[in-house]
């Protein structure tokens, strides 16, 4: 998956997985997305943290690694609560969620993702046996059916609706072949100094189903005029940001500049 993105006056190439477009991009600024150490050359590197889980084996040794009470209870307590899931396929389903994640994202203050970018996604979303709209969510896919990540989701948290949302899209991508369900970054704080933040909320959500806990990087290039501003960048990163740069991207995404 790729799209653009623009930070002021400038537009960003970002690239998730597929490092030879990363090579091959003309942009001025360009961003790879990757669980692996590359060997193409980049300025910044930031460095996260996700859930990788191998999704090759039997949908039986798959759900074990579940936590048994907040994982495979909860998606067996949905199948019996009769929740159903769909993919997003036509143009309603896709206007019924992008409403949906409106109202989520003001309610929790976060950003809304580009309509233009479902066209990309692979969507699942849920409702109730009486047909209430329980939420949905959204995944990359790499060209090599080798990832798939998961890249938003918004629920109501009822009926259990996240969990039996990401075991269908698990299940459903194990049986077309892919290797690696990334679930899409594990929050910022994982050592338990803030149990009521979001990041440690979203950590706790995402460990419960298996996956190995890894690194995960973004890469930036510049090109052109860039190549200034990318040198001004480390050195400002540097110092104001004590070489922080995933420090750095915090304060640029609470600015709201990166669009």
């Amino acid at each position: 998956m790729e799209r653009i993105k623009r930070i002021l006056f400038f537009k960003i190439h970002d690239i998730w997985f597929d490092e030879e477009k990363f090579n091959n991009s003309g942009y001025n600024i360009v961003v790879l997305h990757s669980n692996a150490s590359i060997d193409s050359k980049y300025q910044f590197r930031f460095v996260g943290h996700t859930f990788l889980l191998n999704i090759e084996e039997d949908e039986e040794v798959i759900f074990k690694k579940f936590d048994y009470k907040s994982a495979r209870y909860a998606i067996n307590r949905a199948k019996r609560d009769e929740v159903i899931v769909k993919k997003i396929e036509s143009d309603q389903e896709r206007y019924e969620y992008i409403k949906f994640q409106e109202s989520f994202c003001a309610e929790k203050g976060i950003p809304m993702f580009h309509e233009d970018e479902l066209n990309e996604l692979i969507s699942y979303y849920a409702l109730s046996k009486e047909g209430e709209y329980l939420g949905a969510c959204s995944f990359i896919t790499d060209t090599c059916k080798e990832t798939v990540r998961y890249k938003y989701g918004a629920t109501k948290h009822k009926l259990n609706a996240n969990e039996i949302i990401l075991w269908t899209a698990i299940c459903d991508f194990h049986n077309e072949g892919y290797k690696v369900f990334d679930f899409g970054g594990a929050g910022g704080r994982v050592n338990g100094e803030d149990k009521n933040s979001e990041d440690y909320k979203r950590y706790q959500f995402k460990k419960k189903f298996g996956g190995d806990f890894v690194e995960s990087y973004s890469y930036v290039k510049t090109n052109g005029v860039c190549k200034i501003l990318g040198l001004l960048g480390q050195y400002g990163i540097k110092l104001f940001w004590k070489d922080d740069t995933n420090e750095f991207v915090r304060w640029i995404t609470r600015r709201k500049l990166l669009k």
